[in-house]
């Protein structure tokens, strides 16, 4: 089959760059042939190694840097694009140019869109994932289901260790569906366990004010180990505040020896060597939303 992942959002490293290449990965080692459907001139991060196809409908918006004004506008802009990038992937798909369509990354939200386009009524299977569903946004989000549930080539997929949806017990169109794990694709590695001296920690990941990383530096500074233990703390930040905060740790923390941090996004073989060069990978999310939403680190 011809799977073709529709893929709009643009961030700059992370969770939606790997979760892409999981689905390559795993589609070709199905015999299956992905292609990507996304808006003209879309920023790929990594070279997947697959046919493009460029959806009409503008270019692919990204939120990086925006305050809360100019969010609502390109909210509203991504919305109509939205629709546009949604007809002209059934568009293709009517001419035979997939065999099924997967859209990656969703919020509740796009199922409005989805009824307001050409796509509910694609001639090719269409799935649909959420990334998590928060308990505040459940009952918008089963409504957004049963919206749906005539269409019978539209499925939905809610991805993450929640599997008890009982409320929609006869949508058949809808999925649970568990989330994959993140492994080194380009080192040669066998997974094993090395502790090194120093002991290294490592925080990864994109860096947000909500997880609560001064916290746990805070408590880092002030323990007594009774070995030497190194910590690295990555930051991947997309708007300015969160660059500013981040920047704010590192002088802070400037005079401690066995914190390193690096304030950069990391790709690809680069990110893996970091991960596997660590022993202990550090969680410190103190958000609630990260119960029920994975992220790129989690899935790690």
């Amino acid at each position: 089959m011809r799977v073709a992942i529709l893929e709009s959002i643009v961030m700059p490293a992370g969770h939606e760059v790997e979760f892409d290449r999981i689905l390559v990965e795993e589609l070709k080692k199905q015999g299956h042939e992905p292609v990507f459907f996304v808006p003209e001139h879309f920023p790929f991060k990594l070279d997947y190694h697959c046919d493009v196809e460029y959806l009409d409908g503008g270019e692919a918006i990204s939120y990086a840097g925006a305050g809360r004004l100019k969010r609502v506008w390109l909210s509203f802009q991504r919305e109509r694009r939205r629709l546009a990038w949604f007809n002209s992937a059934c568009h293709k798909a009517e001419q035979g140019r997939c065999d099924a369509i997967v859209v990656p990354t969703n919020s509740w939200r796009v199922m409005r869109s989805v009824r307001n386009s050409a796509i509910k009524n694609s001639p090719v299977p269409v799935l649909f994932l959420f990334h998590g569903i928060m308990p505040k946004d459940r009952a918008r989000f089963c409504d957004g289901v049963k919206s749906l549930r005539s269409y019978s080539n539209i499925h939905l997929g809610a991805l993450g260790l929640q599997t008890s949806f009982p409320e929609l017990a006869d949508c058949p169109n809808f999925h649970t569906v568990m989330a994959p794990v993140y492994v080194p694709f380009d080192l040669p590695v066998t997974p094993e366990f090395h502790v090194h001296d120093p002991l290294r920690l490592g925080f990864f990941g994109q860096y947000r004010r909500e997880k609560n990383l001064d916290f746990f530096l805070q408590a880092f500074a002030k323990a007594t180990f009774t070995n030497p233990v190194e910590l690295v703390v990555q930051g991947a930040t997309v708007t300015q505040a969160d660059s500013d905060d981040f920047k704010r740790l590192r002088r802070e923390y400037a005079s401690h020896d066995n914190i390193r941090f690096l304030h950069k996004n990391l790709l690809g073989i680069e990110w893996q060597k970091e991960l596997m060069d660590i022993d202990v990978l550090l969680l410190p999310y103190g958000a609630e939303r990260y119960r029920y939403q994975p992220s790129a680190m989690l899935f790690t």
